[in-house]
C-alpha cells in the first residue's frame, strides 16, 4: 500500500517512557520465542528514543530541572492526546488547523443548542401552569430573539469561512459517535430530536415508528435524558412480557434487624419501571412496543390522559400520584408484510398516537457519507484515504445502501430495477423482504477496517468493502432472492468486481447485466492501484469532499435567507461570501437537478447521433457542479469507468449566464499543437480561469439550439473547432471527453474530443468575458 509520506512529530519522551514500561513488564512474563523477540526489537528502539531524550536535556544544560522542564509539557500533551482518542477528538489540533472560526462556532453552536434545550425544559415545566406561562411570556419572546440572532451569526460564520464551518459540522459528528447514545448529530437527526423535544412538552404518550435500523430506540433514550437531564426507564417488550415486569410487583424481606434474626418478614413494594417513572417523574421508554400482546396493550388507556397529581392503580403495588414530569415514549415497527409477527395497535390505543407519532427514516445518503467520513477520520480530524475511495468507493456506497433500503421498506426504485433487469414484464418492481443495510451495517465494516489492513498487508479499501458486502450477502439466512436483489443493487453501483457470483452462492450469470458487465470491464487492477494510493488528507480538506454537490446550494440558501431582496453594504457582503462559498464546494450557482431536467433532453439526443438509441438509453443521468479551475485534467484523461457512462460536469459560473449578449474571447493556442488535449485544458484554466467564464455543456447546449444567433465578440462561425472546457462528458468506453461544435453551413455540429488527444491547428477554446 502507497502511503504519501508525512513529517514525522516531535518525540514525546513521555510517552517513550511509558511505553517503555509497559514492554520491560511484559517481557518479564512467559512468552513464546517469536513474540519475545517482538517486544525485544521493539524495546531496542524505545532505548534508542530515550538516549534521545538525554541528548535533548544535555542541550537544555544536563540537569535535573531542564529534565523536568521538558517531561511536564509533555506529560500534559500525553494527557490530552488519551483524552482526545477516548473521546474522538483533538481540540488542540484541530483548533491549530480552522484557528479562531472554530472556537467561534463552537461557542455559538453550544449557546444556540443550550438556549434551544433551555426553552424546551421550561416549556415543559410551565405547561399545565397558565399562571407561570402569562409571567414567563418575555422571558419566552427573549429566547426567540437569542436564536434568531445565534442563528444568524451561524449563518455569517459559515458564509465568511464555509470550508471551517464544514469542519466543525464533521468534527461534531465524530464527537456524537463517541458520546452516551453513540450519535451522529446530522441535520434529519437534529430535526427528530426537535420533533421528539416538542412533543415532550405536553407530556402525552408518544409513539416513534419506522423501519428496523433506523434509530428509533437510540433517539428516544437520547431525547429522554437530553431534555431531563436523566436517563429513562426502559420497558423491552416481547411476546413473553408479564404485566409485574412493567408496573412492578409484591415482594418480601427480613423485617429489619430483628427480623433477620427472628426470621420475620415483611411485605414491600418493588416498583416496576412505569410505575417508578410515575413516582420520580421520569421518562419510561417501551421498545419494540408493538412485539406486546394486544391485551397487554390496554394498560395504556388507564395512563395515557392522567395529569400530574392524579392517582394511579398500580396492579398489585396500590396507588401512586403522577409525578410532575412524567412521560411515555413508545418505539416500534408496525405490523407489515415485513414485520407480520408483530401486532397491530388496537384501535382505541391509535387515537391517543394519531395527534403524537413520528415515523423515522433512514439516513439519507449525503448524511451517511458524512458520518462515514467522521467514523474514518482522526481526532485531529485527518482522514487517511485515496481520492479514488473519498470520491468514488464511499460515495456509491452511501447510494447502493439508500437503493437498498428503498427496496426493503418498499419497492426498488423503476430506475434500479431497469437497470438491474428486476423489472418483470408487467412492471413490477421487487422488494427486499429482510436483508437491509443501516448505519449499523456501515459501522461494523468500517471499525474493521484498520484491523484488516493491519492482518492483510496490501488490501486496498475497496477490496475490502468488496470482501465484507461478500460476508452479508453469503449469509443464508437471508432468503436467495433478497441475496440476489442486494447483489444486483451493489454491482449496479460498482461493487463485487473482485467477487464472483459463485463465491456469494449465487447462479453464475447473476451480475450478467449491462451496468454490471460495464463496471466489471474496468480491470480490477486498476480499481486496486488507484484505491491503494492512500494520503493523509487534513480536515480542511476533508470538509471540501462533497460528492452529492449539497454543501454549495445550502450555503447559497442561507444567503439568499440573510440577503432578503434588500440593497446595502451587508448584502453585497453576504453575496461575495455567497460566492465564495459556491466556489469552495464547486456548486456556485447551479441547482443539479434543474440542470439534469434541462440538459437530459439534448443529451440524449447527442448520444443517439453518436451511437444508437439502445446504446444511448443505458447512459446514466448523473451530473456534478465542478468548479473547472480545481480539475485535474491528466487524472481525468487516464480515468475510466464504463459504468458512469453518460455523467457529466458543469461550471457553475454558467448558470443564469446571458449567452446572447455574452462577447466570446478565443485565445492563442497554438504554441500547443500536437500536444495533449489536457495539457492545453490545464493551461487554459492556469490562464484565463479566473479572467474570463469557461463555457461548457450549457454554452454548447445553447449554441446547438440556437444556430440563428451569432455569439458577440470574436466570430466563432469560421468552420473551427470549437471546445467548451468548462464540462467534461463520459462516453460509453468510460472516458471523460471535451464537448466542442464546429460550424456547418445552417447548423453546429455537437462533437466531443478525448482528453489524452492531441490538440490540433484548427482546434479553438471558447471563453465569455466577464
Amino acid at each position: 500500500m502507497t502511503m504519501e509520506k508525512q513529517p514525522g512529530p516531535t518525540k514525546n519522551f513521555s510517552e517513550t517512557a511509558e511505553r517503555r514500561h509497559e514492554v520491560r513488564e511484559t517481557l518479564k512474563g512467559d512468552l513464546s520465542t517469536a513474540v519475545r523477540r517482538v517486544h525485544e526489537t521493539e524495546l531496542q528502539g524505545l532505548n534508542e528514543d530515550a538516549k534521545g531524550f538525554s541528548a535533548v536535556v544535555k542541550e537544555s544544560g544536563g540537569t535535573l530541572s531542564a529534565a523536568k522542564e521538558i517531561l511536564r509539557p509533555q506529560r500534559e500533551a500525553m494527557k490530552q492526546d488519551k483524552e482526545a482518542f477516548a473521546h474522538g477528538i483533538d481540540e488542540r489540533k484541530i483548533r491549530a488547523e480552522l484557528g479562531g472560526e472554530y472556537d467561534t462556532l463552537k461557542a455559538t453552536s453550544t449557546e444556540l443548542a443550550d438556549l434551544s434545550d433551555f426553552e424546551v425544559r421550561r416549556l415543559r415545566e410551565i405547561n399545565q401552569d397558565t399562571y407561570a406561562q402569562r409571567m414567563q411570556g418575555n422571558l419566552l419572546e427573549q429566547i426567540k430573539r437569542e436564536k434568531r440572532a445565534l442563528r444568524g451569526q451561524l449563518t455569517t460564520s459559515e458564509l465568511r469561512d464555509p470550508t471551517a464551518a464544514r469542519a466543525f459540522d464533521l468534527v461534531q459528528l465524530r464527537e456524537g459517535l463517541f458520546e452516551e447514545g453513540h450519535i451522529a448529530h446530522t441535520p434529519s437527526v437534529e430535526d427528530y430530536l426537535s420533533q421528539i423535544g416538542v412533543r415532550m412538552i405536553h407530556g402525552k404518550p408518544m409513539f416513534i415508528h419506522g423501519p428496523t435500523g433506523t434509530g428509533k430506540t437510540s433517539l428516544a433514550r437520547y431525547a429522554a435524558k437530553h431534555f431531563t437531564g436523566e436517563a429513562a426507564e426502559m420497558v423491552y417488550c416481547t411476546p413473553q412480557t408479564r404485566e409485574s415486569q412493567i408496573w412492578g410487583k409484591t415482594g418480601i424481606r427480613p423485617a429489619g434487624e430483628e427480623g433477620k434474626k427472628s426470621g420475620a418478614i415483611e411485605t414491600v413494594e418493588i416498583f416496576g419501571p412505569l410505575s417508578r417513572a410515575m413516582r420520580d417523574g421520569s421518562v419510561v421508554v417501551f421498545d419494540e412496543f408493538t412485539a406486546l400482546p394486544k391485551e397487554q396493550m390496554v394498560f395504556l388507556k388507564g395512563v395515557a390522559n392522567a395529569k400530574p397529581g392524579d392517582g394511579i392503580h398500580v396492579p398489585g403495588n396500590g396507588e401512586i400520584n403522577i409525578a410532575s414530569g412524567f412521560q411515555m415514549i413508545f418505539t416500534a415497527n408496525l405490523k407489515s408484510e415485513k414485520n407480520p409477527e408483530r401486532q397491530e395497535l388496537p384501535p382505541e390505543i391509535a387515537r391517543e398516537f394519531e395527534q403524537n407519532n413520528l415515523e423515522v427514516g433512514y439516513t439519507p445518503k449525503e448524511e451517511a457519507y458524512d458520518i462515514m467520513l467522521a467514523r474514518l477520520m482522526r481526532p485531529d480530524g485527518s482522514l487517511t484515504i485515496s481520492d479514488y475511495d473519498a470520491s468514488t468507493t464511499l460515495p456509491k456506497l452511501c447510494e447502493a445502501m439508500a437503493e437498498i433500503q428503498v427496496a426493503y421498506a418498499d419497492h426498488m426504485s423503476a430506475e434500479t430495477a431497469k437497470v438491474t433487469g428486476s423489472m418483470d414484464a408487467a412492471g413490477r418492481k421487487p422488494s427486499l423482504k429482510k436483508f437491509v443495510v443501516t448505519q449499523g451495517t456501515v459501522e461494523a465494516i468500517l471499525e474493521s477496517w484498520p484491523t484488516e489492513r493491519q492482518l492483510h498487508n496490501g488490501i486496498s479499501f475497496a477490496e475490502y468493502v468488496d470482501s465484507r458486502l461478500a460476508t452479508g450477502l453469503s449469509f443464508k439466512e437471508y432468503p436467495p432472492a433478497d441475496r440476489l436483489l442486494a447483489a444486483k443493487i451493489f454491482a449496479s453501483k460498482g461493487f463485487l468486481r473482485t467477487i464472483t457470483p459463485e463465491e456469494l452462492g449465487l447462479p453464475a450469470n447473476a451480475l450478467n447485466f449491462d451496468a454490471a458487465r460495464r463496471s466489471r470491464t474496468e480491470t480490477v487492477d486498476n480499481m486496486r492501484k488507484e484505491s491503494n494510493k492512500e494520503k493523509v488528507i487534513p480536515l480542511r480538506k476533508v470538509a471540501e469532499l462533497d460528492p452529492f454537490s449539497v454543501r454549495g446550494k445550502r450555503i447559497r440558501q442561507e444567503a439568499d435567507d440573510l440577503l432578503g431582496g434588500e440593497g446595502g453594504p451587508e448584502d453585497k457582503f453576504l453575496a461575495d461570501m455567497k460566492k465564495r462559498a459556491g466556489k469552495t464546494f464547486g456548486a456556485e450557482s447551479v441547482d443539479v437537478e434543474e440542470a439534469q431536467t434541462e440538459n437530459k433532453a439534448f443529451l440524449k439526443k447527442t448520444l443517439e447521433g453518436w451511437y444508437n438509441a439502445t446504446d444511448a438509453a443505458r447512459a446514466i443521468d448523473k451530473v456534478e457542479a465542478i468548479d473547472p479551475i480545481s480539475q485535474d485534467y491528466k487524472d481525468l484523461a487516464g480515468d475510466t469507468n464504463q459504468a458512469e457512462f453518460g455523467a457529466y460536469t458543469l461550471n457553475p459560473e454558467m448558470q443564469g449566464l446571458d449567452f446572447e449578449s455574452a462577447r466570446t474571447f478565443v485565445p492563442d493556442l497554438t504554441a500547443f499543437n500536437g500536444k495533449p488535449l489536457h495539457e492545453v485544458v490545464k493551461h487554459v484554466m492556469d490562464t484565463y480561469g479566473d479572467k474570463y467564464y469557461v463555457p461548457g455543456i450549457e454554452y454548447w447546449k445553447w449554441l446547438c439550439e440556437n444556430p440563428g444567433k451569432t455569439p458577440t465578440g470574436t466570430n466563432i462561425k469560421d468552420g473551427k473547432y470549437y471546445f467548451f472546457p468548462g464540462s467534461v462528458l463520459r462516453v460509453e468506453d468510460g472516458d471523460w471527453l471535451v464537448p466542442y461544435a464546429s460550424w456547418y453551413g445552417t447548423k453546429w455540429l455537437r462533437r466531443a474530443a478525448w482528453l489524452s488527444g492531441d490538440w490540433n491547428s484548427g482546434d479553438r477554446v471558447v471563453l465569455l468575458e466577464k
